[in-house]
């Protein structure tokens, strides 16, 4: 359900337009303008939310959300092992 938000020609006035359909949005007339009745208002590119509903937020409140793993962290051993691994297959 998009919510696009406007500015009039006329008077300036920001507002925001919900529709029910992306289709709606795109074959609905431009609305007014509520603060002066206008019909000449222009849609604006705006930011936006999105919501992957991955299940990556916790369900009720008593269940947490995974834990993130840390990145590995590498110290000159790991660093010299990688790379010698390189030197040996050609690769500089």
């Amino acid at each position: 359900m998009p919510l696009y938000e406007y500015r009039c020609t006329a008077c300036g006035h920001h507002f925001d337009h919900w529709f029910p359909t992306f289709q709606a949005a795109e074959t609905e007339p431009t609305p007014p303008c509520p603060a002066c009745g206008a019909s000449e208002a222009r849609r604006l590119f705006s930011r936006v939310a999105v919501h992957s509903g991955s299940g990556d937020a916790p369900k009720d409140e008593g269940e947490t959300a995974p834990a993130e793993e840390k990145p590995k962290v590498f110290g000159r051993k790991e660093l010299n092992e990688i790379m010698e691994q390189r030197r040996s297959l050609g690769i500089d």
